[in-house]
């Protein structure tokens, strides 16, 4: 499964194909419409990039850190299209690659997730992050879970 660097124009690609829970976790944040949000997560990360495969995006994912006073600090962010579905062993390899590539320039790595999200907050669980409880911090109280890795 291939990444290339991700840009902010491919947001308006990507936002249209997104699977159903990602684009509604998106809007549930409150930031905006789904497009918008990865164009300008795309643009705040450090590194982003788009998993493909055979010429169909499988997601999108990239870190932020939030401030240059602490650069061990980075926010992970992901969300997948309709075809990721396809290749969910390899999704699990690839990601759980990523994440130790990241283990050694973060000592914290934490993030919120849509509390309804299982399959997500799954596979979040699957690649070392602690789960927090459930807190009404989303658009209109939708209640997230703060997700963190400590190295």
């Amino acid at each position: 499964m291939p990444a290339r660097i991700a840009t902010p124009d491919d947001a308006d690609t990507l936002a249209p194909i997104l699977r159903p829970a990602d684009a509604t976790e998106v809007l549930r944040m409150g930031e905006g419409p789904v497009a918008s949000v990865l164009r300008r997560s795309i643009a705040r990360s450090v590194e982003a990039y788009v998993f493909e495969d055979g010429g169909h995006p499988l997601a999108v994912y990239g870190i932020v850190q939030p401030s240059a006073m602490d650069p061990m600090y980075g926010v992970p962010w992901l969300v997948g299209t309709r075809y990721l579905t396809a290749r969910p062993k390899q999704f699990l390899r690839e990601t759980g690659a990523q994440m130790a590539i990241w283990r050694t320039r973060y000592t914290v790595m934490s993030n919120m997730v849509d509390a309804r999200y299982a399959q997500a907050i799954r596979w979040l669980s699957w690649l070392g992050f602690s789960i927090g409880a459930p807190m009404a911090t989303g658009l209109h109280g939708a209640p997230f879970r703060h997700i963190e890795m400590r190295a």
